[in-house]
């Protein structure tokens, strides 16, 4: 009985405190090494190469020639229409006269109609056939060569609107000149036609484009 009034009690708390591990207490800052190596950079967050481009191929010398008349054919033939609007009056004057001779059972409103009818008729085949020619070289000049083909019809018709329109147009002081610029014009339309499906012209219709890496700036 002494023996166990002697013993001192256990505590239970020190004993479970007594099997946890030990912390270790944290190691103070080191100061940086000097010699240490430096960390490796942070990757870069972006990509810096660029893409590549198409590198457009250079126009050879039979497209541009052919470009050239091209435009030279569409101011002569825009020069006639304008000089021939400039002398509306006087080829009215001169229309009516030779209409009325040619049919003596027409009166003067039906001749004046009928004036009208080729005087405006004639520009306005002109106008528009000049228009549908420069939207065909516009699209021919992206490269796309069967705009080549739609010219060729164009061509026709611009050739019967000249012979018409130099028929009811070349009257009068300023009509000579407005006949040689319609002439010009269908002329050097169908030599740029002819330079438009030379070799070395469809071998640049037909080659693919390149493509490169950007450059740097």
């Amino acid at each position: 009985m002494a023996d166990q009034e002697s013993t001192s009690p256990v505590d239970g708390t020190g004993e479970r405190n007594s099997n946890e591990p030990r912390r270790m207490p944290l190691a103070p800052a080191r100061e940086w090494d000097d010699d240490a190596p430096p960390p490796p950079p942070r990757p870069a967050m972006s990509d810096d190469t660029k893409p590549p481009v198409v590198r457009t191929i250079p126009m050879p010398k039979a497209v541009r020639v052919a470009r050239t008349l091209w435009l030279i054919s569409f101011v002569a033939s825009m020069a006639a229409v304008f000089i021939s609007f400039l002398t509306h009056d006087a080829l009215n004057d001169e229309l009516a006269e030779t209409i009325g001779r040619l049919s003596p059972g027409y009166d003067d409103e039906e001749v004046a109609a009928l004036v009208d009818l080729v005087y405006w008729s004639s520009l306005a085949g002109l106008g528009v056939v000049v228009v549908i020619e420069a939207v065909l070289l516009g699209t021919m000049l992206t490269r796309r060569g069967g705009a080549r083909w739609l010219q060729l019809p164009v061509l026709v018709v611009h050739a019967g609107v000249v012979l018409v329109a130099s028929a009811f147009l070349a009257i009068g002081d300023w009509g000579g000149i407005a006949e040689l610029l319609m002439l010009a014009g269908i002329v050097l339309a169908t030599v740029a036609w002819v330079f438009g499906v030379v070799r070395s012209a469809q071998r640049w219709f037909r080659m693919p484009d390149e493509t490169q890496l950007a450059a740097d700036d």
